[in-house]
């Protein structure tokens, strides 16, 4: 048993039926004839499954914008022995799958992100080069996203040597579209209708910096704001003092599919906002191209 826990068939036995564990007729084994059964293989896929509906649990949270599950709550909203959740998030975190946060809640960490990269290897493999040009280029943080519901989703980021520490230590990996610049971006062509249904039922205040916008109609201005820029000019929208700036990535069809970014202290990026522009529409023109 890991610390995932047991398996379906030693929670039956423990109900009273079968135990996974007696020998069978012929042998040491539960199938007899001296052969290992198959209880360790369904031990791992029960502890997997266990493991991922932890992952889970600590996504959909992370979906609804409000305050991220600590072990305790992670516990209770699973139903789980407050010890046994302990023991299965430490391994996930120790694994990579996710981590604490400074007031200890947790989100998706580094092999989460491995993972969703992988469902689009020649994109990410190729994007790393552009997304590192751009960050070495502005010193800061360069961040391809996608759109997952009301989620800009994370999938790959690069940061100038400067920043690596800073910026890749406190990437996250999920945030909410309606107040970060690679969201918006990835509302570029939606309505104020679209955006309204999308938001609906979504909490927007209390999520976000100081600049966030707390309705669907906010966010929608803030995209006609920037429209003629043809670029997304996010200050203080996810956090104090950082700046985001982002540009829709399209398809052969003319279609926003992910979002690229440029992210870092808004002193330290705001006086080349022009730079910044250029250098974001060429990236998003070549990761267009690779789609």
């Amino acid at each position: 048993m890991t610390a995932f826990g047991p398996d379906k068939r030693s929670e039956r036995s423990a109900q009273g039926g079968d135990s996974p564990d007696r020998p069978g007729p012929g042998g040491s084994g539960p199938s007899g004839c001296g052969r290992p059964g198959r209880s360790s293989g369904n031990s791992t896929a029960s502890s997997l499954r266990a493991g991922l509906r932890l992952v889970n649990a600590v996504i959909d949270r992370e979906r609804s914008g409000r305050t991220g599950f600590n072990v305790s709550r992670l516990a209770d909203e699973m139903g789980l022995e407050r010890s046994k959740a302990s023991r299965m998030t430490q391994e996930l975190c120790d694994k990579g799958f996710l981590e604490r946060r400074e007031d200890s809640t947790l989100r998706a960490a580094h092999e989460f992100f491995a993972l969703a990269a992988s469902l689009n290897p020649g994109l990410l493999h190729s994007s790393r080069a552009i997304l590192r040009r751009l960050a070495i280029r502005h010193g800061a943080s360069a961040r391809l996203s996608v759109r997952d519901g009301v989620l800009a989703r994370l999938l790959r980021a690069e940061s100038s040597p400067g920043m690596a520490d800073q910026w890749l230590t406190r990437a996250t990996l999920v945030t909410p579209c309606w107040c970060t610049g690679a969201g918006r971006a990835l509302l570029w062509d939606h309505t104020e209708e679209e955006i309204a249904m999308l938001l609906a039922g979504y909490e927007l205040i209390g999520v976000g910096g100081p600049n966030a916008a707390h309705s669907a109609a906010e966010v929608a201005r803030a995209n006609a704001r920037d429209a003629p820029g043809g670029l997304v000019t996010a200050h203080g929208e996810f956090e104090h003092g950082i700046t985001e700036y982002a540009s829709p990535v399209r398809d052969a069809r003319g279609r926003v599919f992910a979002a690229v970014a440029v992210l870092g202290r808004q002193n330290d990026l705001a006086p080349h906002e022009e730079l910044v522009r250029t250098d974001l529409t060429a990236a998003a023109a070549e990761l267009g191209n690779l789609s």
